[in-house]
């Protein structure tokens, strides 16, 4: 039992590593000088680096056979890709914060699509976790705003320095919440398949795009692109396989919410970024209301089968 104990715990800090990790994408972006769309190209291709060598370590390449690719299994690695993209994108253009809170929006998304496609109950708990983070997306965008002189407010006149950051780190949310719904057709294939090709198709996605913009790469930071890649990309994804391993799939998604404190911490710490208090009081809404809903969808569930590129949100 206490051998039990100390495993669960090696768990828990294997997965708030490897969330922490993550965390640091948007920090790193700071530093890179290139286009969000690029740094999280090179954030999967190292993912995919990883990977290639565990499977053949583990030889599970036969493995791969298994994987029927269907418009679900392309679709579902192009939303990998797209969110990852639009993630680092925003951490450009708005506070770490912020963008950090508003991509875990996701799996609110992904509950009412699949209560309206997959018919899946739209319980009472569903409902009051949709509240909570939409009222926690209100009150980080500035919608609803208190201060001292006029008290709680509600406006359209929104921050021009954060709006455009906040409605793509909101993009990044939905098409999370996409990949967590067509991720639910494909439950029958191996988790590390899953992951596997995951990271291929968001490779092409965003590759493909690159190749279509062309962006300007003349001052990128090639030494901190490839240090971010592996830390942030490979480095998190191992540490992740091993919690993997060890954590239920309900205990790595609450804990993987912690990205978001992370990506606060270093926001305020590095970059003096403003953090007022409805802010905090929505970014709290946002992971009440994710961690919630999880929790309900998962309770039921067994632990290793959740795809590994799940979690790599930011």
């Amino acid at each position: 039992m206490q051998s039990s104990s100390r495993q669960k715990l090696t768990g828990y800090l294997v997965m708030f590593l490897s969330s922490s990790l993550m965390g640091g994408i948007g920090a790193f972006a700071r530093f890179i000088n290139a286009p969000g769309i690029f740094i999280s190209f090179c954030r999967n291709s190292a993912g995919i680096i990883l990977m290639t060598l565990l499977f053949m370590s583990g030889r599970k390449f036969m493995k791969l056979r298994t994987l029927k690719v269907t418009p679900m299994v392309i679709l579902s690695g192009v939303f990998l890709g797209l969110l990852s993209g639009l993630y680092v994108m925003s951490t450009q253009l708005t506070t770490l914060a912020n963008a950090a809170f508003l991509i875990y929006t996701g799996p609110i998304y992904s509950t009412i699509l699949a209560s309206i496609f997959l018919k899946e109950p739209f319980t009472k708990a569903t409902a009051a976790s949709l509240a909570s983070v939409f009222l926690g997306c209100l009150l980080i965008i500035g919608i609803i705003n208190y201060s001292q002189g006029a008290g709680l407010t509600v406006s359209l006149s929104l921050d021009p320095q954060y709006t455009l950051g906040n409605m793509v780190a909101l993009a990044s949310g939905v098409a999370y919440g996409l990949f967590l719904f067509f991720s639910r057709y494909r439950m029958d294939v191996d988790s590390d398949v899953r992951a596997y090709s995951n990271f291929i198709f968001a490779s092409i996605t965003l590759g493909a795009i690159v190749l279509v913009l062309r962006p300007n790469l003349g001052e990128t930071n090639w030494l901190v692109l490839i240090i971010a890649a592996f830390i942030t990309g490979a480095g998190a994804f191992y540490f992740l396989t091993v919690a993997s391993k060890i954590l239920l799939a309900g205990e790595l998604a609450t804990i993987s919410y912690q990205e978001t404190i992370m990506a606060t911490i270093l926001g305020v710490a590095l970059f003096s970024e403003p953090l007022s208090v409805m802010q905090i009081i929505g970014g709290l809404l946002i992971i009440g209301g994710g961690v919630g809903q999880i929790l309900a969808s998962t309770r039921k569930k067994q632990p290793a089968e959740k795809d590994l590129a799940e979690a790599m949100v930011g």
